[in-house]
């Protein structure tokens, strides 16, 4: 019976903690109430800390690191894919004033991604903001207009408006945590959980 319950638990910690993250998540990024991104961070980071103790509880001596490494995964790319399924609530057109500014960014260590540039465009939009604009490439020159959506509450990076698109994919995510699930229900499986609901002979 202890075991059935603990099975029961590693299922729904991963599951319930992804979906009040993707809630929190979605709701923090679009509510009215203008939620600063800093809470909304700090209150996921809060839930994933619960999620994780709830794990530990479960497990107590027990356990394995590699369920907590693929809980973690999933859950941050649970905030991920709430983020990119989000679009900009506002579009405005905006000019550039003066020649884009670049930036070198070096990568290190075997398999980095390349190293990259990046190009920062001053702006004159109506409203102030936003006041620059960075992207991988140059987008136009001084006196040219471009077309940005932002989000009013600044809590997602300006975009050009041809990008401002869901990208999000609960695929991901959705992978992470349920290989987490199995990892969890094989280690309690496997380890010989005795009536008193931890492991040991």
């Amino acid at each position: 019976m202890r075991k059935s319950l603990a099975c029961l638990g590693a299922v729904v910690v991963p599951s319930g903690a992804g979906l009040l993250l993707h809630l929190w998540a979605g709701w923090s990024m679009r509510s009215p109430v203008r939620v600063p991104t800093l809470l909304a961070v700090l209150a996921g980071l809060v839930l994933t800390a619960v999620a994780l103790l709830a794990h530990n509880a479960l497990f107590r001596e027990g356990g394995s690191i590699a369920a907590v490494v693929l809980l973690v995964a999933g859950l941050g790319a649970v905030w991920v894919e709430a983020r990119d399924s989000r679009v900009r609530a506002e579009v405005v057109t905006c000019e550039i004033t003066g020649k884009a500014r670049a930036t070198y960014h070096p990568t290190f260590g075997e398999g980095a991604p390349s190293d990259m540039w990046l190009y920062h465009h001053p702006l004159d939009c109506p409203g102030g903001y936003p006041s620059e604009f960075t992207a991988e490439e140059r987008i136009g020159e001084a006196g040219r207009t471009v077309r940005i959506a932002y989000d009013p509450a600044r809590r997602m990076d300006p975009v050009l408006e041809k990008h401002n698109k869901p990208s999000g994919s609960p695929v991901v995510p959705s992978i992470l945590l349920a290989l987490s699930v199995v990892v969890s229900v094989v280690t309690i499986v496997g380890e010989g959980w005795t009536d008193v609901g931890r492991p040991g002979a």
